[in-house]
């Protein structure tokens, strides 16, 4: 018996449906097709996150490169006109401190001017105060010049000031600071030194002595008024 015409038409319309390519995926090709796209996702995000961190890297670095650079330049500004310099020690509260102290001649405010630096490593910072050395005299608050200022691991007690005691061939005391400043978390520490000479210092200066041996001046300038706390 032949197959009517709707018949056929209906035989031939199910065919094309079963070789139409948009059709649908079977679920080997859904499987594989979702694993392109999560490897590929995997990928894009590894390279953001690599961007990123780089970048935030570079950040920190010139960050610190900065730091560094310009608590340099405060302390060459300061120490190169002293007359005398204190050997750096630790104060009540952790703190490290060193005083320098600027005669009224070399003053550019024609007063002996008295400034005392100090690193605070809880708080990564390092700061200053200067003031009028006076009787009684009127002290400003800190001033933090460098922040994330690290302490190394061997550090000496006195980090990150070294004051070397001018004698012999070294006719002026000299102050030798070394900072490392970064952030570990994202693996960046920068470590420079540089050195310091009181050029109005000799030895005679006032606290140019240390006769015990105890590290601290046996005349400590500036100390009167503000202490280590």
């Amino acid at each position: 018996m032949t197959a009517g015409p709707g018949a056929r038409r209906r035989a031939r319309a199910a065919r094309d449906r079963g070789r139409r390519p948009d059709a649908g995926l079977t679920l080997v090709e859904a499987v594989v097709a979702m694993a392109v796209f999560a490897i590929v996702l995997a990928v894009a995000m590894s390279a953001t996150v690599s961007m990123t961190r780089e970048t935030v890297r570079t950040e920190v670095l010139g960050t610190a490169q900065d730091t560094a650079r310009v608590a340099f330049q405060r302390l060459d500004h300061q120490v190169r006109y002293a007359e005398a310099l204190n050997l750096p020690g630790p104060g009540t509260g952790g703190a490290v401190y060193v005083e320098l102290r600027v005669s009224a001649a070399a003053s550019v405010t024609g007063q002996a001017q008295c400034s005392q630096w100090r690193y605070d490593p809880a708080a990564g910072t390092l700061a200053r105060r200067t003031w009028t050395d006076t009787t009684n005299p009127v002290v400003p608050g800190w001033h933090v010049v460098a922040t994330k200022v690290l302490r190394p691991a061997g550090a000496s007690a006195t980090y990150p000031f070294t004051v070397r005691l001018a004698s012999g061939a070294l006719v002026h005391q000299v102050l030798d600071v070394a900072l490392t400043v970064g952030d570990p978390r994202v693996g960046v520490e920068v470590a420079t030194a540089s050195s310091f000479v009181a050029r109005n210092s000799s030895p005679t200066s006032l606290s140019n002595t240390d006769a015990n041996g105890d590290g601290s001046s046996d005349l400590a300038v500036c100390l009167s008024a503000v202490g280590r706390p």
